[in-house]
């Protein structure tokens, strides 16, 4: 468990200094969001999962190991039901959420961008955002299911997901500034359930890569959960939840046996 906690260990403190002297700085005004600085501090902090991950695997794992790391990375052969679920789970997770908000509130729905362009946001997407899976699942998953099951690894994975995004809700020009915190960090549980399922299922880093950029570029479309203090969003994390420990459960992977 050592390097798995060194992992977290410089993964937490790479981000949490790169986006908190972003959130001082900008709320400071010292520099814009936008600006160079302002920008290379977003992306570090924000590709530290992926980083360490590279670097823990190159400097530790054996060259058998470094060969199937590199290859769940870049192999395309998977069933086409895995690549569906990878791009549209996300979509049918977020409608659901807007349907019910129409259906049991005032809540209108309008596209925030055009739908056409999901596959460009996509793409984007996979370098902003998506490639964290490298990380968090083709390195820590990988490595913590031999020793814990499915349901609460899942559970786990989507805590710390949850907590390492905590200097973004101090840094007014991403979107996480206006998220309440507790249903955000349920959502990463909800969400890590399914990523946790996929990656079980698949031991494919680019498929998992792929449901998370679906997860941003479906909210920037509009298909989104509303990370609010409301009674309709924690009801509805929570059946979701309810659903993807379902799959997890059909589909339990047995640890070993120390």
């Amino acid at each position: 468990m050592k390097p798995i906690l060194r992992y977290l260990l410089f993964t937490f403190a790479l981000t949490y200094l790169s986006h908190g002297l972003l959130a001082l700085l900008t709320s400071q005004n010292i520099i814009e969001f936008s600006s160079l600085m302002g920008q290379l501090l977003f992306i570090i902090g924000g590709s530290s999962p992926t980083i360490f991950a590279f670097i823990f695997i190159l400097k530790n794992a054996p060259t058998k190991a470094k060969k199937e790391f590199i290859s769940k990375i870049f192999s395309l052969h998977h069933n086409i039901i895995f690549w569906v679920f990878a791009i549209l789970t996300p979509i049918v997770l977020g409608g659901i959420f807007q349907l019910f908000s129409i259906l049991l509130t005032d809540h209108s729905f309008s596209p925030a961008n055009p739908i056409y362009t999901f596959f460009m946001i996509l793409i984007v997407s996979i370098l902003f955002g998506g490639l964290e899976e490298v990380g968090w699942r083709g390195y820590l998953q990988e490595n913590l299911m031999p020793k814990i099951s499915l349901i609460p690894l899942s559970i786990g994975i989507g805590v710390i997901w949850g907590l390492w995004h905590i200097p973004l809700f101090f840094i007014k020009e991403v979107s996480h500034y206006d998220f309440a915190f507790i249903p955000f960090l349920l959502g990463a549980v909800m969400f890590s359930t399914f990523l946790t399922w996929l990656y079980a299922k698949t031991r494919s880093i680019l498929l998992v890569v792929i449901f998370h950029a679906s997860i941003n570029a479906s909210a920037t479309i509009g298909f989104k959960i509303e990370f609010s203090n409301s009674v309709l969003t924690y009801l509805l994390i929570i059946l979701l939840t309810t659903f993807g420990i379902g799959l997890l459960y059909l589909n339990q992977y047995k640890p070993k046996a120390n």
